[in-house]
């Protein structure tokens, strides 16, 4: 949708998570992918339709121009216990990226939830998925879904050579983390 700001991306990626929402509940309710909401949210601003920005801003109580208050938080359905957790930010540094043929796939860091509450990245403050996104399967260690083979992260557009952007993030990322 054109016409919109970064400032309402990220007061709707505050909003959800207020909400106490992960974004693959906050999709499954407007009607768009995990990762599209999460590359909107990153403040690519066309990536969800007209219809779905209104859909957005109804569900989380925030108009399309001016900035209000939060609405109260939403009912979250708890997690298993003991189920695997991930940060669904491609710009989080617990998510390290890799190119494999010419395609980008980002590496999470799984970690044990063990709350029925809501569980948030101790690197980024998101609130953790604990399911698959697309197919909704218990989330496993690894990159992609063990049941339908999707990637958990959704990866940014890149322009140029991917492997090495991948491996430019990984430094910044080692950097940042302190193994430089």
């Amino acid at each position: 949708m054109t016409g919109l700001s970064i400032d309402f991306c990220k007061r709707a990626a505050a909003a959800r998570r207020d909400a106490r929402l992960s974004q693959s509940a906050l999709a499954r309710e407007i009607g768009c992918m995990q990762s599209a909401l999460s590359m909107f949210e990153a403040g690519f601003v066309t990536k969800l339709s007209a219809e779905t920005v209104k859909k957005l801003s109804e569900r989380l109580g925030i108009p399309l121009a001016e900035p209000q208050a939060p609405p109260e938080p939403a009912a979250v359905p708890p997690p298993l216990p003991g189920a695997y957790g991930y940060c669904p930010s491609c710009s989080c540094i617990s998510n390290i990226p890799y190119a494999v043929d010419g395609r980008l796939f980002f590496r999470p860091l799984a970690v044990k939830v063990f709350s029925a509450a809501p569980v948030h990245c101790t690197r980024c403050g998101e609130i953790l998925e604990t399911s698959c996104p697309a197919c909704g399967a218990p989330v496993n260690e690894g990159a992609c879904c063990a049941a339908c083979g999707s990637p958990y992260v959704a990866a940014p557009p890149v322009q140029g050579d991917i492997s090495a952007w991948a491996a430019e993030r990984r430094s910044e990322i080692a950097g940042i983390r302190g193994f430089n």
